[in-house]
C-alpha cells in the first residue's frame, strides 16, 4: 500500500475535522438544536459542548433587548426548560439587525448562529467573522416564561480570597440558570459598588448573599436604578442571571454570577420602603419650592 506523505495526512485530518465542526466556526450539516441543547453540561466549566460550532437554535421567547453600546444584546429563553433554558444573543452586526427588529415576546429561530465561551458565558454570536450567514426567522409570540423563584443561597455570590486577590463562586450550581429569568423574595439591599465594574450590589437573604446588578436596566438612569439604595427592603427582585469570569486592569481576578434588572417592573419595594422612597422624593420638591427659582 502507497503511504501518504505528512502534508496528505494533514489535509486529510483538516477536512475531517472541519466537517465535524471541530475545526472552528465550520460545520459541514448545522444540527437544529434547542438552547437546553446548547447550554447543559455536566462539566463545572459550563463549557457548551458545542463550543466553537456553527448550528441553528430553535425556540427562544425574547425576555429582554439591550439596544444601546457597541455590541448589542438579545436575551431569550425556552418556556418549556425549567433549568438551562436561557441564553445570550449578542447582535455583532453594524445596524443592529437582530436587536432592532426584534421585541420582548417575539418567538424566534436563529439560523447559522456561532456558539462561543466569551467572558464565562455561553453565548451566541449574531454576525461578527464567524456568524456572517447568521439569521432569524420569526415564529408568532408567545408569554414571556415566568421567572423562576430562587433563594439567595441558590444564586449565591463569589468570595474573596486575599492571597490571590480573586473573587470566586465556591461552587456553579448557579450554571444551569444562566441566561434564565429569576426572582428572589424578601431581600435587603446590602453593599454597592461590588463587582469587576463597580456597579454590583448585594441581595441579602438569611444569612445568604446574591449579587445583583442595573447595568441593562431600560429605567435606571444611572449606575443604580432608584429603588436600590443601602438597606433597602424589596418583596422582590427580578433579573437575568449570567456569570462572569475575567480580570481588571488592577489585576484583579473575578468569577461570579449576577442577575441583571430589565425595567422598573422588575424591583418590588417592601411597601414601607417604597413608603421611604416617596417621601424623600416628596421633601425634596417640597425643598425646592421653599427655595425659589434659581438666580439667573
Amino acid at each position: 500500500m502507497r503511504r501518504r506523505s505528512i502534508g496528505q495526512w494533514s489535509l486529510v485530518a483538516a477536512i475531517t475535522l472541519a466537517l465535524m465542526g471541530l475545526g472552528g466556526a465550520a460545520y459541514a450539516d448545522p444540527l437544529d438544536l434547542s438552547i437546553f441543547d446548547v447550554q447543559y453540561t455536566p462539566e463545572a466549566d459550563g463549557i457548551s459542548p458545542y463550543n466553537g460550532q456553527t448550528h441553528n437554535v430553535l425556540g427562544g421567547v425574547v425576555t429582554h433587548i439591550k439596544p444601546w453600546g457597541g455590541k448589542k444584546r438579545v436575551y431569550i429563553q425556552d418556556p418549556d426548560s425549567p433549568t438551562w433554558g436561557g441564553i445570550l444573543v449578542k447582535d455583532w452586526t453594524t445596524g443592529g439587525d437582530l436587536a432592532l427588529n426584534v421585541s420582548v415576546g417575539d418567538r424566534i429561530d436563529l439560523s447559522m448562529i456561532y456558539v462561543e465561551e466569551s467572558s464565562g458565558t455561553t453565548t451566541l454570536q449574531f454576525g461578527g467573522e464567524y456568524s456572517l450567514d447568521a439569521s432569524f426567522t420569526p415564529q408568532g409570540t408567545a408569554p414571556v416564561p415566568d421567572a423562576l423563584s430562587l433563594t439567595a443561597g441558590e444564586l449565591a455570590a463569589p468570595v474573596y480570597d486575599p492571597v490571590e486577590d480573586t473573587w470566586f463562586v465556591e461552587n456553579y450550581y448557579s450554571e444551569s440558570y444562566e441566561g434564565m429569568l429569576v426572582m428572589l423574595t424578601d431581600v435587603a439591599v446590602g453593599t454597592l459598588d461590588m463587582g469587576k465594574a463597580d456597579d454590583n450590589y448585594q441581595l441579602l437573604e438569611d444569612g445568604d448573599i446574591a449579587w445583583a446588578s442595573d447595568f441593562m436596566n431600560w429605567d435606571a438612569g444611572g449606575t443604580y436604578h432608584e429603588r436600590i439604595w443601602t438597606t433597602a427592603e424589596l418583596e422582590s427582585i427580578t433579573g437575568i442571571v449570567e456569570q462572569y469570569v475575567g480580570e481588571t486592569d488592577d489585576g484583579t481576578r473575578w468569577d461570579y454570577y449576577q442577575m441583571f434588572t430589565r425595567t422598573t417592573a422588575d424591583i418590588v419595594p417592601e411597601p414601607w420602603s417604597a413608603g421611604l422612597l416617596l417621601s424623600g422624593f416628596l421633601l425634596t420638591v417640597a425643598r425646592r419650592r421653599r427655595s425659589g427659582p434659581a438666580a439667573g
